[in-house]
């Protein structure tokens, strides 16, 4: 189903900046009368924004008796989109598989989780300049732990270890977290019945400000593959 309509940009305060459009009584109307056959059963409806000349992958997510759409990053960004101004939305919901991060997209922003931060460092990688990687704030102490971690058990010892803490810093990750994205967090590890809410955290910032999760976790990666997309370090690297 696509649908054009007008709508006013506003912003979530917090540390983070996470902007949205809500979308018109006829398609929250449309979504709510729907909402079966367009989720995958946890609430946020994917789907296929478009203002101006730029498109991204999303997720409708459902707050206080609407639906929002979020402006992610990439989208905000080159159409010079921000907190107050009137833009064109052409939207598309449908049951289109999250995918690959590969297939057919234009991604800028990846989440990564510390397993990945990891590796990136310690492979040297260069991050190309069109691509952008940000974390929740939580990576910082899960990095640290592992790297701790190896450092004790005499895996590595204590300069390699900090030299692989001074590379992760220079990767230019961008580390979010406030209210906004714990109140999301929650409500998307309700309707998973996840334990591990850490984990949740990193599919529900993708759906606010990346277009694709990178982890290596494969449990974590095949439940995010219904909310978001996912993509590898491979994608991240390349050009």
């Amino acid at each position: 189903m696509d649908w054009e309509f007008e709508a006013e940009v506003f912003q979530w305060r917090g540390p983070a900046p996470y902007f949205f459009v809500a979308t018109p009584a006829h398609v929250d109307e449309f979504l709510h009368a729907h909402h079966g056959e367009l989720t995958y059963g946890w609430g946020v409806i994917p789907a296929q924004v478009r203002i101006g000349a730029t498109e991204v992958n999303t997720s409708l997510i459902p707050k206080d008796g609407v639906y929002l759409v979020p402006l992610k990053v990439a989208l905000r960004r080159p159409e010079g989109i921000d907190d107050g101004v009137r833009v064109r939305v052409e939207l598309h919901v449908g049951k289109r598989s999250a995918g690959s991060a590969a297939e057919g997209s234009q991604m800028r922003t990846f989440v990564i989780d510390a397993a990945v931060a990891i590796d990136l460092a310690t492979s040297g990688a260069t991050i190309p300049p069109q691509h952008s990687l940000t974390a929740p704030t939580l990576l910082r102490s899960q990095v640290l732990a592992v790297v701790y971690g190896s450092v004790h058990r005499g895996e590595i010892d204590e300069r390699a270890g900090r030299k692989i803490l001074d590379d992760i810093r220079g990767l230019g990750i961008r580390f979010l977290g406030d209210r906004s994205l714990e109140a999301h967090t929650w409500r998307l590890a309700v309707q998973l019945n996840w334990p591990d809410i850490h984990q949740v955290e990193y599919i529900a910032l993708t759906q606010l400000q990346a277009d694709a999760l990178v982890t290596a976790d494969d449990k974590l990666a095949a439940a995010a593959r219904a909310f978001v997309k996912t993509a590898s370090p491979a994608d991240i690297l390349r050009r």
